[in-house]
C-alpha cells in the first residue's frame, strides 16, 4: 500500500500527502484554538476568539494556510532546481514538513546553496507580507478581530519556519548550505557525512531537551530529523558510488526467458532448479511481462498445473536502456518498489539488472566513498 497520495499538481510537479499528514491539520487547528497569548504586543492564537464556532473556523483556516505556506517553501526549492534543468518527481508533505524528490543530487555547491536558501527566502517574504497585512487589518478591524490575529499568527509562523530551517543541521536547509560549504573543501560524500553527523548531533540535543522539558512534540521532531539525516546520507553514498557505471556494465546478460504458456507447476520446478525468483516472459522476441515468485504464490498449489504464466505475470513493466547510469536503475527500483528491471535496446531484451547487481557494484566501488 502506498503511504502517500497525490492531491494535485503545481508547476507540473505532482504534490502528494503522506497518510500521517491527515491528522496534522485538525491537530494544528486544535493547538492554536487553545492558544491565547500576546506576542510583541499582538494577539497570537485563537483561544480568545468568540463565539466558539468562529474560533474553530479561523483555527482550521490557519492550519490549512500554514500547509499552503509550507508548500510555497518547497516550491521555492523546486523552482530554482527546475531553472537549472533538475527534474522534480514530486513534492510530498509529511507531518513535520515537506520534501521535494529530485531526479538528481545538485552537486554544484553554488547551486545547492541557491536551492537551499530559496525556501527560507520564500517563507521570510510571506511572513513579512502577512505581518504588514496584519497592521492594515488591525487598523481597519481592531486588534481583537480574528482576521488580524490570523495574519499575525501565520506571519510569525512563517518567520519561525524560516529561522528553524536555517539552523545548520542537515537535512534542513541550513545543513544543506553547510554541506555545500564542506563540498568546496573535501569530497562530496565526506561533506555529506560531516553535515549529517552535525545534523544527527543536533537531533540528539533536541531529544535531550525534550526529555528534560517533557515535550513529546520536540522528541518526535528530533527523531524525524535524525532518521531523515541518516537516510539522506545513505542515499547520497549509494548514488555517488554508482556514478560513471552504466547498466550494461553490471547487468546479467545471460537471461533465461520463458513463454507465457508455461504452467505454474513447470515454473515452480524451474525456480527450484535454477534458484531464480523471477523471469522475463518473452513471446516471438517481444517482452510480454515479468513473473516473480510473488505472482506464483498468489495461486494455490492445486491450481498451478492448469494456470499459465500468462495468467499471473505482471504486464505493467518498467525497463531501462543499457547505456543509462546504474544510479537511474536504482532510482527506478526504489520509486516503484521493484527488485529487477529488464534491459532493452530497440525492443530487444539484452539482460536483467537486479538490486543484487547494484549492491555488488556499490560494494566493489566502496573505496570511492
Amino acid at each position: 500500500m502506498n503511504s502517500s497520495f497525490q492531491i494535485g499538481r503545481v508547476m507540473g510537479i505532482p504534490v502528494r500527502l503522506h497518510l500521517t499528514f491527515l491528522a496534522v491539520i485538525p491537530w494544528v487547528a486544535y493547538i492554536f484554538g487553545q492558544v491565547n497569548t500576546q506576542w510583541l504586543g499582538r494577539m497570537y492564537g485563537f483561544g480568545a476568539v468568540e463565539p466558539t464556532s468562529t474560533r474553530w473556523i479561523y483555527s482550521f483556516a490557519f492550519a490549512v494556510l500554514l500547509f499552503v505556506c509550507v508548500g510555497l517553501h518547497e516550491l521555492g526549492h523546486s523552482y530554482v532546481a527546475r531553472t537549472q534543468g533538475i527534474r522534480i518527481r514530486s513534492i510530498t508533505f509529511y507531518p513535520f514538513g515537506g520534501a521535494a524528490a529530485m531526479e538528481e543530487i545538485p552537486r554544484s555547491p553554488r547551486l545547492e546553496i541557491r536551492m537551499s536558501l530559496a525556501g527560507p527566502l520564500i517563507s521570510g517574504i510571506v511572513g513579512v507580507a502577512l505581518i504588514m497585512a496584519n497592521s492594515v487589518a488591525a487598523a481597519l478591524l481592531g486588534d481583537a478581530h480574528p482576521l488580524p490575529i490570523l495574519l499575525w499568527t501565520l506571519g510569525l509562523m512563517n518567520l519561525i519556519l524560516m529561522v528553524f530551517n536555517l539552523i545548520p543541521a542537515f537535512p534542513m536547509d541550513g545543513g544543506r548550505v553547510l554541506r555545500a560549504w564542506f563540498a568546496t573543501r573535501m569530497p562530496y560524500v565526506v561533506a555529506t557525512r560531516n553535515a549529517a553527523s552535525i545534523g544527527k548531533s543536533f537531533s540528539v540535543f533536541l531529544l535531550i531537551l525534550a526529555i528534560f522539558s517533557f515535550n513529546l512534540i520536540t522528541a518526535i521532531v528530533a527523531a524525524f530529523l535524525y532518521i531523515a539525516a541518516s537516510e539522506e546520507e545513505k542515499a547520497t553514498v549509494l548514488s555517488v558510488s554508482l556514478e560513471g557505471i552504466r547498466v550494461r556494465d553490471i547487468m546479467s546478460g545471460d537471461v533465461h526467458s520463458i513463454l507465457p504458456g508455461m504452467s505454474l507447476k513447470e515454473l515452480v520446478d524451474l525456480m527450484f532448479n535454477e534458484k531464480h525468483r523471477g523471469y522475463p516472459v518473452v513471446e516471438d522476441g517481444i517482452l510480454k511481462g515479468i513473473v516473480t515468485i510473488t505472482d506464483l504464490q498468489r495461486v494455490p498449489d492445486p491450481h498451478r498445473e492448469t494456470t499459465t504464466v500468462g495468467d499471473v505475470m505482471t504486464r505493467k513493466i518498467y525497463v531501462i536502456g543499457p547505456d543509462e547510469e546504474a544510479s537511474a536503475a536504482m532510482k527506478l527500483m526504489s520509486e516503484h518498489k521493484i527488485r529487477r528491471l529488464p534491459v532493452l535496446q530497440d525492443s530487444t531484451l539484452l539482460g536483467i539488472i537486479s538490486r543484487e547487481d547494484l549492491v555488488r557494484a556499490i560494494e566493489l566501488c566502496s573505496e570511492c566513498t
